[in-house]
């Protein structure tokens, strides 16, 4: 029986970790692994002949920190990414709202419509973008129609045109978590605002919007990490004189093989996803104490 006892509890204590393995099977060898090669490579040194070198040195950390040129790329990014974030909050939260209170029967349909973003192929949504934003596109054709402009708009390899690509590959990661945390808001708790005088301006400032900080701070870590590694459309339809971070990482380690140097800016750009999720998670809690119930 004590035998017995002592296998069962063992079992029970195992019992969660059992759960993690499957997950475990796929975060070590796909994620873990290759960020401890990146981790290794970053401080090794780059060699025109050997191509990276065995080494211990922050010299490739140095150099990302004190160049002007990469210090340039990290503000780059960093400004598009937040932008981008930003631009999706202020679009996918009126659409959110609308798609929990209000759609009704054509809830299915718009839930549709922002799925499908996710299932088509970026390639494919990237040429889209490329001729809605030419100078012959339909933005300027319609601007040009209207009167609104003597001359075509410049978009497409510009910033405006990569940000317009970017905020529409990246809506739905916003939109979704918006809509499930809206979604768990007892409509009891809107109708007991209203009821008590507060009004619906009111009651979504003081009731939806703050149950809803935890889908919107959801949605801007997923925005913000997804553009801060993007390549696809900031290689297509971005330029030259705007350069983005992960464009530029692959350059580095294919035109100009430097491996290592590439390597240290992949570790710095994981860091900066650490550091933004770690910070809006304590700004939730610090500011949003409620969330941690939802």
């Amino acid at each position: 029986m004590a035998a017995g006892a002592r296998f069962a509890r063992a079992v029970r204590r195992a019992g969660p970790w059992l759960w993690l393995l499957p997950a475990m099977t796929v975060l070590v060898p796909f994620f873990l692994l290759p960020v401890a090669v990146l981790l290794r490579n970053s401080v090794y040194r780059d060699d025109p002949g050997a191509l990276i070198v065995p080494d211990f040195v922050a010299t490739n950390y140095l150099r990302i920190i004190t160049d002007p040129y990469y210090a340039d790329v990290f503000v780059n990014t960093l400004m598009v990414a937040f932008g981008v974030s930003f631009a999706a909050l202020m679009i996918g939260y009126p659409f959110a709202y609308y798609l929990v209170r209000w759609a009704g029967r054509s809830r299915p349909f718009l839930l549709w419509a922002v799925y499908t973003p996710l299932i088509v192929s970026v390639i494919v949504r990237v040429f889209g973008w490329m001729v809605i934003t030419a100078d012959s596109g339909l933005i300027n054709t319609a601007l040009l129609s209207m009167g609104v402009i003597e001359r075509p708009v410049r978009l497409l390899y510009e910033v405006a045109g990569m940000v317009i690509g970017l905020t529409h590959r990246y809506l739905p990661l916003m939109v979704l978590p918006l809509v499930n945390s809206m979604a768990k808001i007892d409509r009891a708790l809107l109708a007991a605002s209203v009821g008590l005088g507060a009004g619906a301006a009111r009651t979504q400032l003081y009731v939806v919007l703050p149950l809803s900080i935890p889908g919107a701070v959801a949605g801007f870590q997923l925005v913000f990490a997804g553009v801060l590694s993007d390549f696809v459309l900031p290689n297509l339809m971005g330029t030259t004189r705007f350069r983005m971070l992960a464009p530029t990482i692959y350059d580095e380690a294919v035109a100009n093989l430097s491996w290592a140097t590439s390597a240290a800016m992949a570790i710095v750009m994981l860091l900066l996803v650490v550091a933004m999720l770690v910070c809006t998670n304590l700004a939730l809690r610090r500011f949003a104490p409620w969330a941690r119930t939802l």
